[in-house]
């Protein structure tokens, strides 16, 4: 069964929404709500996220239990926001 769950960035001043849906041997990470990208290009090289909302990771990192997702979830957060922010992407 998904898991919802909310997270408040650092700074406290954004929200995101996550569903963690366990799939085979790992859990899959949706990110439901963000803040805008303020007209950052939003093609999946550059945010990690893909039109269907789940998150990219590399392939054979991928988060196996729910603590590792939120984890990956907020770290991912942080990386979005430095994104928008400065337009730099990091790998």
């Amino acid at each position: 069964m998904p898991t919802v769950k909310k997270y408040r960035s650092r700074d406290g001043a954004h929200l995101f929404t996550f569903r963690f849906v366990e799939d085979d041997a790992a859990i899959d990470v949706f990110c439901l709500a963000h803040p805008s990208l303020n007209g950052r290009d939003p093609h999946p090289a550059r945010t990690h996220l893909f039109e269907s909302r789940k998150i990219c990771f590399v392939a054979g990192r991928e988060p196996r239990d729910l603590k590792r997702a939120e984890h990956l979830a907020a770290q991912w957060a942080e990386y979005f926001l430095r994104y928008r922010r400065t337009g730099v992407v990091e790998s």
